[in-house]
């Protein structure tokens, strides 16, 4: 069982990623989390918890939240069989955070939105090995959005099913073939449902000792059930929900090099269709590369990059960004680190950002660009070890 409590402080000159400027922002944010294990021979239980608060100091004009909490749990339960590979496991999880923050962090946008957003899902599945070179997985699970108040969004379930198949052709290389069906249930007027079905194929090579890569590659095939308009009153801000359907492509390929000894190389590329945490069909293409040096036993240093396109609710933005983090062990259980972060968002292009099936508004995402500069410095505490 362990424990760490942070302390964030963060000074930003756009942190709500607003088109016309309020002023600097500060931030400040504490942080607990635990962790406990629980170990038998054959299974192990793992529990993972964290209470926040965040307060903010100007450039506030407009926010309807300027100080937040938030809770969350996770619990993951895996008991091996007596094949190795073979495994099942249950997963349980809360999260509760102001809209404000979650839809910010998401989207990339600002809403108007007062209250919270709590997520509460479950998900269980088993994993057997047919050989020494096959497995095959089935999972279930479901998750529920609701808001507190209820008026500041629609409360929707999503629900998914999942299946894999692998196999190693070599030592080096392993194949795979996934399909997952989504269904997304949201609580309008009438009830409205989206269903994803999402089916890819794809691979993990280790090339060498310091070179790993894989792709994944496939289609989703997403139909909406909208029934009548469910905003009778649809307006310029209000649109009109309309069922239909459509197929997409989905694609990930990632890459890890070990330039030397102590600096690594991440490369990500992909395009994903999914739910934003609003419930509202997103699709998302992004490149990611980061560079990792390890200065010495004490310290390190990271930069990255993305570029990335998204499309939800009918609008589309791009964003560009970069940053740069030193990390630096202070003592034994004390870390601390410095990072500077820039964030630029292109002008929405599409139309109102109001999303037919959840109700959240958002507001029209200008350009707009932002300056951050954070320092983190965090103690654990070991309360019992887990040879214990």
């Amino acid at each position: 069982m362990s424990s760490t409590m942070s302390e964030t402080v963060e000074f930003n000159d756009n942190l709500f990623m607003r088109n016309m400027l309020a002023g600097g922002t500060f931030g400040s944010y504490t942080t607990v989390t635990a962790n406990a294990v629980a170990v038998t021979p054959t299974s192990r239980l793992t529990i993972d918890s964290d209470v926040g608060y965040r307060k903010y100091w100007g450039g506030t004009n407009g926010i309807t939240q300027t100080e937040s909490d938030s809770v969350g749990i996770n619990a993951h339960y895996e008991d091996r069989g007596k094949v190795p590979g073979d495994r099942n496991f249950l997963d349980g999880n809360f999260r509760r955070s102001s809209a404000v923050v979650a839809v910010l962090g998401d989207l990339g946008l600002p809403t108007t939105v007062h209250g919270d957003v709590n997520r509460t899902g479950v998900r269980g599945g088993i994993q057997r090995s047919l050989s020494a070179l096959d497995t095959v997985s089935f999972a279930v699970g479901s998750t529920l959005t609701t808001y507190d108040p209820a008026s500041s969004g629609t409360q929707f379930t999503d629900t998914s099913a999942a299946a894999s198949w692998s196999h190693r052709i070599d030592p080096m290389t392993t194949v795979s073939v996934s399909s997952q069906a989504q269904w997304l249930n949201y609580d309008s007027t009438p009830r409205s449902s989206v269903v994803l079905v999402t089916t890819t194929g794809g691979f993990e090579s280790s090339f060498s000792p310091v070179f790993t890569y894989g792709a994944n590659a496939g289609a989703v095939y997403a139909t909406a059930d909208a029934g009548t308009a469910a905003f009778p009153l649809a307006g310029p801000l209000r649109p009109t929900v309309t069922g239909g359907s459509s197929v997409g492509f989905v694609a990930n390929a990632h890459a890890i090099y070990r330039i030397t000894k102590n600096t690594t190389l991440n490369v990500l590329a992909a395009q994903t269709t999914s739910p934003a945490i609003t419930g509202a069909l997103t699709k998302r293409t992004t490149f990611r590369a980061g560079v990792t040096q390890m200065i010495n036993a004490r310290s390190s240093i990271s930069v990255a990059g993305d570029v990335s396109r998204q499309t939800s609710s009918g609008a589309t933005n791009d964003f560009v960004s970069g940053s740069v983090s030193y990390a630096y062990q202070i003592a034994r259980d004390w870390n601390a680190s410095f990072t500077y972060r820039y964030l630029h968002r292109t002008a929405t292009t599409g139309n109102a950002l109001l999303d037919p099936l959840t109700g959240l508004p958002l507001t029209n995402g200008g350009a707009a660009s932002s300056n951050s500069l954070m320092v983190t410095v965090a103690k654990t505490t070991t309360i019992i070890p887990l040879d214990n």
